[in-house]
This record gives C-alpha cells, structure tokens and sequence, in this order.
C-alpha cells in the first residue's frame, strides 16, 4: 500500500510503540499530511508526543486530535491505520467505512512492505488464545543461539512496533512476530510459517461470535501458499478441522496422538518417530508448556536448526517476563507473576499448575464476556485462599469458587498485603488475574509492572 501523497489517520495512538512506529512509518512514506487520534488526553500521551516531536526534521504536516473524537474527523481522510485496541464496530470507523477510507494496520502494511523485498525474510508468525507469547520467545531464543541475534529480528504483540523492524532486515533474516486476533484482522498475507498454539473462547467483547473470533486467528495460515508452512497443535477440534483446508505443508503436533508429527511418548518429544529430547530437560511449569515446546520444535526444525543447538537452547530457556514468572522467594514464599492471565481458562492452568504445594491466589478483574462456571469443576487442591481485586469478573469468580475463603480488596498493595499474611514459608502466591486489567491499569503488562514493584519492595525492606 502506497501512502506517498496520501492523507494518513493513525488511529490511536497508545503510549506503547505501536502507535509511535505508525506515526514514524507514515511521516518516512511521505504522506500529504497526518492526523493522530486518540480518546486519551495530551497529558496521559506526553511520553508519545515527545518521541514524536524528537523525529528528525520533516514535511508532513501532523495534527492532534486528542480526547473528544467526533465522526467527521474520520471521513476526510484517505487511510486510517487503525491501533489493533480499537474495536472493529467502533462508530468512527463505521463513519470512514460508509465514507469509503481504507482501514488498514500496522501489520497490513508490515507485510506489504516486506513482500515487495527482492529479497525477503523468513516471517514466523505465531497466534492462539494460549501460549503465543512463550512459544515466540521460544522460536526467538532457538533462532538466535542458531543464526546469531543480529539475524534474528522479534515484533508483533509485545509492546514494540512490528514497523521498527523494516530498518533492521538483512540480506538473511528471520523474522518472529507473535500476532494477537486484534493485529490479524486486517491482514491479507501470512507469514511463510504460521504457528497457531490453541484456541478457545475469548474476546467476545469485541466479536460478534466465536466464529468471528476463530476466522481471525487463521489468518496466520489461510493466505499462506504450497511452499508455506503451517504449525498447527491438533489436540485442539477447531485446529485439527483447519488442518485439512490449508494449502500449505502441515506440521501438527499433539500430547499424545502418535499420527502427529511431534508428539510426547515415554517422556521423549518425538518429530516423525525420532527422538528429538527428553521432556522432562525442558524448564517450564505445567502440561501447557509441552505444547509450546513442540510447536517450537517444528518451527526450528523447518528451518534447519541443528538438532543439538536446538535440544540446548530448549534447556536453557527460563520462560517470558508475566507468563507464570517466578520473582523470586520472600521470607520462604514463592513468588509467582501471571499477569497474562486474561480469561478463565488461564486461571485454571495457573490452578492447576501450582497446586502442588500450598498457595494464595491473587485474581479477579473485568470480564470479557466470558464463561467463568467451569471454575466450580475446578480442583482447589493446596488453595489456602483468594484475594479477589475489584471488577465484574471478581463476581463471576466468586459465585463459581466456593467453600475457600475469599477476601476482597480495592487495590493491588492491599491484595498483596492480605496474600503475604495468609503465605507461610514454603507456600507460594500466584497472581493469575483471570481477567482483563480495565479500570485499575493500563493493560495487563502495566498490572504486572505494578505487581512486581510492589514485590521487589518487600525484598528491598
């Protein structure tokens, strides 16, 4: 997509770089002149703002339209890069569609770049309700110890503009994005090799249905062709159905079926009836993490990493910041940091991880429309307590948990507060919210920052 001459709309600006990279991207295309919106304020935005007015000198007219929004400002212009956070049916964009703008993202035009290369890299991408984030930083880890770190470029849903990497391809790269459903709406393309870890209801806040839900997510493998290929975990029903419609070359990857290509047998990961490692060298908690492990495996084995140097970088890897994140031990008490914990099902995998030693459980926080009664099916084995944190998914937990005492709590710092004098040495506390951050933080990565903050000032007293 050309943007040269055209009137831009960076819809959304945010105060992570994703925003940002937008701003940057368009304003180096040359637009004719650049709109930037945002429901939030100039106060909140000065972080962004800066960076922007720090850009070396330019043409492009830029114009700030910040707090208050109205439709009108979104019908005069040509292109809208919408920020993946805006809903879809957001009146505003309904107002630019009936107008005839093209709507289009960050990662649209990621890939539209990348595919006019002479010589373009090797794009990983890795979706699924569960498990993208570690199985990217995994993929990533593998890669680099591989090629080397300069080689190996990473971008997509981890606070970083997928745009900042165009300056940073070579004539060999690789190229690892985790892709949430919200950056994979627009798309057209996908990457050579598409990885997609799980799936199940979420989101529904935002689609119509599980269906809309589920069409976006494989986006990460529909638009592939012969020569692609698509990572696909077939112990999930929808997944496995997938499977069979693509046109690329399928890798599956299940716990247990042995007409997968990857699959755990005696303890031993398996690719094609040849043992690749002992699963129990991987270290990462929970049954989750073996699926992420495999799917990792195949992305690195498609792209022929050695098999030692892949087996060594699976024991060396230590999972991702706010993934079931252990901070440490305070006064003989675990720590655990799950930030990403957004819907019920990561809950319960926290739950079900984590039980085998007594534990406080920190949860609760808005709910995303989704159904939280499989948590009265869930084993409370080792749970001493829950400290719920306010917001309508905390109701939907309550009504579900029972016979554990619950204590609820307005702020994080008294959360934390009730957790430590229900933790004895040798229990743990495991803050897996369940839920969204709205309301009370910025996103789930601004929860984890401020859970960790307030741990590492108990270290520090």
């Amino acid at each position: 997509m050309n943007l040269k001459g055209k009137k831009v709309m960076v819809m959304g600006l945010g105060l992570n770089d994703g925003g940002f990279g937008s701003v940057k991207y368009a304003i180096n295309q040359e637009v004719s002149e650049l709109i930037i919106t945002d429901v939030k304020t100039a106060d909140i935005l000065k972080p962004t703002i800066d960076k922007i007015q720090a850009l070396p000198v330019h043409n492009v007219p830029i114009r700030y339209i910040l707090g208050e929004q109205k439709a009108e400002d979104y019908i005069q212009v040509d292109i809208i890069i919408k920020n993946p956070g805006i809903p879809n049916n957001s009146p505003y964009l309904e107002a630019a569609r009936t107008a005839g703008v093209r709507i289009t993202s960050d990662v649209e035009l990621f890939f539209g770049h990348i595919n006019a290369l002479e010589n373009k890299p090797k794009v990983i991408g890795i979706t699924g309700t569960r498990g993208k984030s570690t199985t990217t930083a995994l993929i990533h880890h593998i890669l680099s110890d591989y090629y080397g770190q300069d080689k190996v470029l990473l971008g997509g849903n981890i606070r970083k503009s997928i745009l900042s990497l165009l300056s940073d391809i070579q004539s060999e790269t690789y190229i690892v994005l985790e892709l949430s459903s919200f950056q994979l709406d627009y798309i057209t393309n996908s990457p050579h090799i598409g990885v997609f870890t799980s799936f199940f209801a979420d989101h529904l806040d935002r689609y119509d249905s599980i269906e809309d839900y589920f069409k976006s997510k494989t986006n990460i493998v529909v638009f592939q062709s012969q020569s692609d290929f698509a990572v696909l975990n077939i112990d999930n029903d929808r997944i496995k159905e997938l499977s069979s419609k693509l046109q690329s070359q399928v890798i599956t990857y299940s716990l247990s079926n042995t007409k997968a290509n990857l699959y755990i047998k005696n303890s031993q990961i398996m690719y094609n009836a040849e043992i690749i490692m002992d699963n129990r060298d991987v270290h990462l908690f929970g049954e989750h993490n073996q699926y992420n492990v495999m799917a990792a495996i195949g992305v690195a084995t498609i792209l022929g990493v050695a098999k030692h140097s892949l087996v060594e970088s699976v024991k060396s890897f230590r999972g991702i910041a706010g993934r079931q994140q252990s901070l440490g031990v305070i006064n003989g008490i675990e720590i655990i940091n799950d930030t990403t914990s957004t819907m019920p099902v990561a809950l319960m995998v926290a739950m079900d991880t984590f039980q085998d030693k007594p534990y406080v459980l920190i949860c609760g926080g808005e709910d995303k429309g989704l159904d939280y009664s499989d948590l009265a099916k869930q084993s409370y084995k080792n749970l001493k307590g829950i400290v719920l944190l306010p917001g309508s998914a905390s109701i939907l937990i309550k009504k579900y948990i029972i016979n554990t005492p619950i204590y609820e709590f307005s702020t994080l710092a008294e959360g934390v507060n009730q957790a430590f004098s229900l933790a004895k040495s040798g229990d743990r506390i495991v803050f897996s919210p369940g839920a969204t951050s709205f309301g009370m933080f910025l996103n789930e990565f601004d929860r984890g920052d401020k859970f960790m903050a307030l741990i590492e000032s108990r270290k520090s007293n």
